[in-house]
Formats: C-alpha cells, structure tokens, sequence
C-alpha cells in the first residue's frame, strides 16, 4: 500500500488516497481525499496497519494496571491537582510524581500512565 495525489485534485488544494500495489484506491477519505501526505498515513497505520489494534491494546493494559493497583489513579489525581500550578511551573516534573508513586506504592508507573486526569 502508498499514498498517492488524488487524479482530481486541484494545484491550490491537493489531496491524497490510499492506493494499493495496483494502484486501485483503498481509502480516500469519504470522496475527499485526505488533506495531507502525513494524514494519510496515519489513516495507513491506523486502518491497515494494526494501528487501532495497538492503542486499544494500550489502552487495555493502562485499564488493567490500575485495577491491579487500588486507589493508585485517585493517589496520583490528587497529586496533579494539588500540585497544578507547580508542575506548570516546572517545579515538580513527572519524574517527581513516579518517584512518589513508587514511595507511596513501591511499584514503578510508566511515565505515559501519568495522564489520568
């Protein structure tokens, strides 16, 4: 599978499909086409490509860490809140926040589970 420019897209407005070995279109966006290269390459991976099928996965596995560990996701939602301002600041970094975690629960919490809010 490619990306390629749209037969009739306009030189101002130039839109792109998803095209296979054949060059037989695949996707394009509802008739429309997508409005850049890169957008439809994202549409690639999430479409064909096992794209969906992994954020779902990571979004399984975040689901089932914090049923694992109780009250975690309430711990580290309290400390965002109560520390918002200092963490725009930059005066406590994420890094602050796993070291308290693992003080508090003595587990180790990847950085992108953090996002809890």
């Amino acid at each position: 599978m490619k990306i390629r420019l749209k037969d009739n897209s306009e030189k101002h407005d130039p839109r792109f499909v998803i095209v296979d070995d054949n060059d037989k279109i695949i996707d394009d966006a509802q008739g429309y086409g997508y409005k850049s290269k890169a957008k439809a390459a994202k549409a690639l991976w999430y479409k064909f490509k096992g794209g969906e099928n992994k954020i779902k996965q990571k979004q399984k596995d975040k689901a089932d860490f914090f049923k694992r560990h109780d009250g975690l996701k309430e711990y580290i939602s309290n400390i965002q809140i109560c520390y918002f301002k200092e963490m725009y600041r930059g005066e406590v970094t994420d890094q602050d926040i796993i070291n308290e975690v693992k003080k508090e629960f003595g587990i180790d919490i990847p950085k992108e589970y953090l996002d809890v809010l």
